[in-house]
C-alpha cells in the first residue's frame, strides 16, 4: 500500500489536481470519502463488526430525511453535482446543501460540499407540498442571505446563474437511519457510517416509491476542513477500507445519493 506520509511533492499535486477538476478556491470544501453498496442482509453484520473493531467509536444512531432539489428538466443530475435540502431534528433544522461534480482517485471520491446556515425562516408547517416553499423564496435567495460567499460561487461557476434561478422543483425524497461510528486520527478521524435509504419521487398524484438500500461510507475529516491533515492520515483511511473489503465482499458505488435514488425514475424517462 503506498504511504501518503511525508510526501510533500504528491500532496502538492493533489492540491493541483483538486483545484483544477472541483472548480473551487478554498480546499477546506473538499470532501473526501469511499462509497460501498451494502446488501441488506449483510448491514447487520457489518454494523456489529464496527461496533467490535478496536479503536471504532460508536457516535449515534441519526434519523433525518433529504429532499433534492433541481431544475423541471434534471439539469443538477445531468451536471453531476446535487442540491439538497436536509431536514434534521424532526424537520425542524434545516439545511441547503451543495455538492459539486466529483472524480474517484484510488478507490476514493472527491468532491466539493458545502451547507447553508439554518433555514429557520423558511420552514413552514403543515405544508400541503414542498416544506420550503419556492413560491415564497428561492435557492438563489437562500445562497444570497444564508450561505457563504463560497458555496454561492461554486454552485454559480459550476452550473451558471441561469441554472441556479431555474432550480423550482423538489423531486425526490430520501429517508435516511443512519448509524455513524468514528476513529480518531488525532489531527483527523474517519468517521465509518452505515444507512440505509429509503427514496420516493413527488408525482402528482403523490409519493412513489423508487427504492431501499444500505450502503456503506468512509470519510476522512479534520477540524477547520485541513486538507494537510487529511492528507497526512491517508494511509489509514486506506488501510480501514482495505480491512472492511477484505471481511465484506462490498462493491464500489459509483453513484452518489442523489443519483442512485433518481437512478430508476431517470431510467423510466
Amino acid at each position: 500500500m503506498i504511504s501518503y506520509r511525508r510526501m510533500g511533492a504528491r500532496f502538492d499535486r493533489l492540491r493541483r489536481l483538486l483545484l483544477r477538476k472541483l472548480a473551487i478556491d478554498d480546499l477546506r470544501f473538499v470532501e473526501i470519502e469511499c462509497k460501498k453498496r451494502v446488501l441488506p442482509e449483510e448491514a447487520s453484520e457489518l454494523k456489529d463488526w464496527l461496533q467490535g473493531r478496536k479503536g471504532v467509536k460508536h457516535q449515534k444512531s441519526a434519523y433525518f430525511f433529504d429532499q433534492f432539489l433541481d431544475t423541471p428538466s434534471f439539469d443538477l443530475l445531468k451536471a453531476g453535482a446535487s442540491l439538497r435540502l436536509r431536514y434534521k431534528r424532526n424537520g425542524t433544522a434545516v439545511y441547503l446543501q451543495y455538492k459539486g461534480p466529483g472524480f474517484v482517485k484510488d478507490g476514493l471520491l472527491y468532491r466539493s460540499e458545502f451547507s447553508s446556515g439554518r433555514l429557520d425562516r423558511l420552514v413552514r408547517e403543515e405544508s400541503h407540498h414542498d416544506i420550503v416553499h419556492f413560491t415564497d423564496t428561492s435557492v438563489a435567495e437562500i445562497l444570497n442571505r444564508h450561505a457563504g460567499l463560497e458555496m454561492g460561487a461554486a454552485m454559480r461557476r459550476h452550473l451558471g446563474g441561469s441554472m441556479v434561478r431555474r432550480i423550482t422543483s423538489g423531486p425526490i425524497l430520501a429517508l435516511y437511519r443512519k448509524e455513524k461510528f468514528e476513529v480518531d486520527l488525532g489531527s483527523a478521524f474517519l468517521e465509518p457510517s452505515l444507512d440505509r435509504v429509503s427514496a420516493f419521487h413527488i408525482a402528482k398524484k403523490g409519493l412513489h416509491a423508487l427504492s431501499t438500500f444500505c450502503e456503506f461510507e468512509n470519510e476522512i475529516k479534520a477540524d477547520g476542513g485541513s486538507l494537510a491533515a487529511k492528507f497526512d492520515h491517508m494511509d489509514e483511511m486506506l488501510k480501514f477500507n482495505a480491512a472492511v473489503e477484505k471481511r465484506f465482499d462490498l462493491r464500489r458505488e459509483p453513484l452518489d445519493k442523489y443519483h442512485r435514488c433518481a437512478s430508476f425514475f431517470a431510467r423510466d424517462r
